[in-house]
């Protein structure tokens, strides 16, 4: 605010369009901030003697128990003595450049107020706090995470950990910070969606789900809710449950290309395919009402270049 203030301060100096007058403010700020510099000088040759200088002022002589710079004295005395004379011939710099120097002296005692610090005394903040980074503030409160039991499951778990993962301050912070990981079991049609399943896709679904619950509480302040649904379409059930669980966002790990569709014609002569992700990934990224961020392989990548393709997509 006080920047701004001073911006427009300085702008308004410029309306009367007189050079003289310019160059009288200018004379006045000027010689007074080299007298100034030129008295820190002496000053801190008495205050802080031992202080590390890489450069020293030379012709220094002993007075008074200090090292008095000679230069930093003539030139104190030459600015000074300049200043003076700026005020004395220049009524409009006097008049401007002290009520300047009045309303800043107001400013300052009135932020120094306001942090609840002393008007005279140097406040010196820690060089760890100059250095430390502010806390990085959450991308999304919430996150569904549909589980298939593919390569790709423990990535988006480890996406969307990085995406709720922040710097909490109080409990409730952190309870805001969640992972809805589900597992869905696509039940044919040839089956009641209440069917009994084999204990070895049970199994598969429990193992996924406590994986990815490690992955994503290794990050600080996330917590994962897992859970198993039942479907005749995948697609369906990933946008009913991000709708009634309320999630920000949903990471979706895209079904992997084959190698014509997505290798052999992706990148070829035939051009881009419209059509290169499966119907599943179509569907939730034209129904969700909620942020869709995909994670789409291309065939026969590494987990590493896996990671690298995440793509977001708004609904």
């Amino acid at each position: 605010m006080l920047i701004i203030l001073a911006g427009v301060i300085a702008a308004a100096l410029v309306v009367p369009e007189s050079l003289d007058f310019l160059v009288g403010i200018y004379a006045f700020g000027a010689l007074l901030a080299f007298t100034i510099a030129h008295v820190s000088i002496c000053r801190l040759r008495y205050k802080e003697p031992d202080a590390r200088r890489p450069y020293r002022v030379p012709f220094s002589i002993r007075f008074r128990g200090g090292s008095l710079p000679l230069p930093a004295v003539f030139g104190a005395v030459v600015s000074a003595a300049g200043w003076v004379a700026v005020m004395v011939v220049h009524n409009p710099a006097r008049y401007v450049g002290l009520g300047w120097m009045v309303a800043g002296t107001v400013m300052y005692v009135i932020y120094r107020r306001a942090d609840e610090a002393p008007l005279l005394r140097r406040v010196t903040v820690a060089p760890e706090v100059l250095r430390a980074e502010p806390p990085r503030e959450r991308d999304y409160g919430s996150i569904l995470v549909p589980l298939f039991g593919t390569s790709l499951d423990e990535d988006i778990v480890q996406t969307a950990a990085l995406l709720v993962a922040g710097e909490p301050t109080d409990e409730a912070a952190i309870d805001e910070a969640t992972i809805e990981a589900v597992w869905i079991f696509v039940i044919p049609m040839s089956l009641p969606l209440d069917a009994r399943l084999p204990e070895a896709q049970i199994k598969e679904a429990r193992q996924a789900l406590a994986r990815a619950k490690a992955v994503g509480e290794e990050y600080t302040g996330v917590q994962v809710a897992t859970a198993t649904v039942r479907t005749r379409r995948a697609g369906h059930a990933i946008v009913d449950e991000a709708r009634r669980r309320g999630v920000e966002a949903i990471v979706l790990g895209a079904e992997e290309p084959s190698l014509i569709r997505g290798g052999g014609r992706l990148g070829g002569r035939g051009g881009p395919l419209e059509n290169f992700v499966g119907d599943v990934t179509k569907y939730v990224i034209s129904k969700a009402e909620c942020r869709v961020i995909v994670t789409a392989p291309a065939a026969g990548d590494s987990i590493a270049e896996r990671r690298s393709r995440l793509a977001p997509a708004s609904s």
